[in-house]
């Protein structure tokens, strides 16, 4: 068991905005931060991120939580994975009980690095050599070779690892006979580290004829490929000092990339980017240039690409390599010049998705071209409406039209919220909040206002009157504010005066006898009046 002074240690050090940053993006939003939420299909940001409370919450589903919390259901892992995934991130050392089996992942990880690193044969090592890598580049990213299974097996059983921590790290893994194997075998391997340098799993090219050319580390609490980028960790430096991503297709364009001084190259690991690949290059406030093959999977790449980075307001470019200009051959071929010329020439990435829709019709004819203008809007959509504009005129002369026919129709959207936040009443809420907020300030509420003058928000202030817990998560909305002692006093004067108005439209339009109908309206009469003097 991780020892409760450590747990308790970490937690005391964990910045929720931090941890999830780390998995979606984050947008400012008054004193919270917010997105769309992870756990439901939406469109309307209702994920709510408190760094003053450290909570998060979804006005959309109800999700609530802390930090841990967020990582155990957003990566499915039980708690003490959750909180050593966070330690790992963090470069934080947990102490464990010492008669608990404590997961020594580093030390398997970085056994197995070595060990792949001393099976580089020479035979693997001028198949290297021959690709065009350098002796520097190969000790610089660890490049090594993967023995047989057993092999590997052996060599960690030799060494006295525990087997399932092993697997559990990824390392090795066990098929439907629970047999014992790794992951990695006869293959050519690729250490990945996290931005901290930390070892978190491998990548694999085969020598051999594979059928898979590349393979990955498998899904574990160290490593999701969806977020990190392989050669992170060496081009980091350079890519703050620089302002740059240059995303290439593969580990041996990373390395040759490298070599020919290109020192802010990284590489996406068998997936496309992704929204937190996103979170990664926002962070370093930098552009990004995507560096792709011309054949379809390549401009592919580079389309789905461009239209997600674009949609982050991430700025940069593609660069389409022509047949036969493959950019590790060029390094190898010491044709550099060449390959910094042509990174030179690249497109804008909202140009290069709006070429590539086009490419996809004959634009000679009328019915092709309106469906590819309905699908260059639809991505437009995405992006600012300042840019939408800006792009307008570059629309229609890649389609051949007249500007005027460039519409971008904006879609109403439906904000999904629970019930308790149907027909928000944003005086109503803060009146809450500020109650909540303060001592002083809720004897005030308290005083003149009672739940049944509440038009919307009945249920909330019933978990006010009843301190319950979840009222926080509430209360997170960016939409609130706390009032200041006057601005609260005009407020609940103003509630007052609404719900008796109300009173007394109720006394006019009941079947009261005609005398309780005077006394009644000329009482509610008196209170109307008296409100519409200030509380003091």
């Amino acid at each position: 068991m991780i020892q409760n002074s450590s747990l308790e240690a970490l937690k005391s050090q964990i910045d929720i905005v931090d941890v999830i940053s780390n998995h979606i993006e984050l947008k400012k939003a008054g004193a919270n931060l917010k997105a769309n939420c992870p756990f439901h299909d939406e469109k309307s940001g209702s994920f709510v991120v408190s760094p003053v409370k450290q909570i998060c919450h979804c006005f959309g589903c109800g999700y609530s939580s802390d930090a841990i919390g967020f990582v155990q259901a957003y990566k499915k892992l039980s708690f003490i994975e959750s909180v050593e995934s966070i330690a790992n991130d963090m470069n934080y050392t947990l102490l464990y009980d010492k008669n608990s089996n404590q997961k020594d992942y580093s030390k398997i990880m970085e056994f197995a690095n070595t060990h792949y690193i001393k099976s580089l044969s020479k035979q693997h090592k001028d198949y290297l050599l021959q690709r065009g890598l350098s002796e520097q580049s190969i000790k610089t990213f660890e490049i090594g070779h993967a023995l047989s299974s057993k092999e590997q097996v052996e060599a960690l059983k030799a060494e006295q690892f525990n087997i399932n921590d092993a697997v559990e790290c990824g390392v090795l893994a066990v098929d439907e006979k629970k047999n014992v194997f790794s992951r990695l075998v006869m293959r050519i391997s690729f250490p990945i580290r996290n931005h901290t340098g930390k070892l978190i799993g491998f990548g694999g090219r085969t020598t051999t004829g594979h059928k898979a050319k590349y393979v990955n580390s498998a899904q574990t609490a160290l490593f999701d490929k969806s977020r990190n980028l392989y050669g992170y960790n060496i081009a980091k430096e350079h890519i703050y000092k620089k302002g740059t991503f240059v995303v290439v297709e593969g580990y041996l364009d990373v390395v040759m990339f490298h070599q020919a001084g290109i020192q802010t190259a990284v590489a996406t690991m068998g997936t496309a980017l992704t929204e937190l690949h996103c979170n990664t290059i926002k962070k370093a406030n930098a552009k990004v240039l995507l560096c792709f093959d011309g054949d379809k999977a390549g401009l592919e790449a580079g389309f789905k690409a461009s239209k997600l980075l674009s949609a982050h307001d991430i700025h940069g470019g593609v660069v389409i390599f022509p047949e036969g200009k493959d950019p590790a051959d060029m390094v190898k071929d010491g044709d550099i010049e060449e390959l910094r010329n042509l990174m030179k020439q690249k497109t804008p990435l909202i140009e290069f998705a709006i070429k590539h829709i086009s490419s996809k019709y004959s634009l000679n004819v009328p019915q092709d071209k309106q469906v590819a203008l309905k699908e260059i809007g639809e991505y437009l959509k995405t992006l600012h409406p300042l840019i939408q504009d800006e792009y307008k005129p570059y629309v229609a002369q890649v389609l051949g039209i007249n500007q005027v026919h460039v519409v971008i129709e904006q879609e109403s959207v439906q904000v999904n919220v629970p019930t308790m936040q149907i027909q928000l009443n944003v005086s109503e809420m803060n009146i809450i909040k500020t109650a909540n907020e303060s001592e002083t300030l809720a004897s005030i509420v308290l005083e003149h206002i009672g739940i049944e003058m509440f038009d919307y928000h009945q249920t909330e202030f019933n978990m006010f009157l009843l301190k319950e817990p979840k009222l926080q998560g509430v209360l997170l909305s960016d939409k609130l504010s706390i009032y200041s002692e006057e601005e609260l006093k005009n407020q609940v004067q103003i509630m007052l005066i609404g719900f008796h108005q109300k009173e007394l439209q109720n006394i006019m339009n009941s079947d009261y006898e005609y005398e309780r109908k005077s006394f009644e309206l000329k009482k509610t009469k008196g209170i109307i009046h008296s409100l519409k003097k200030k509380l003091r």
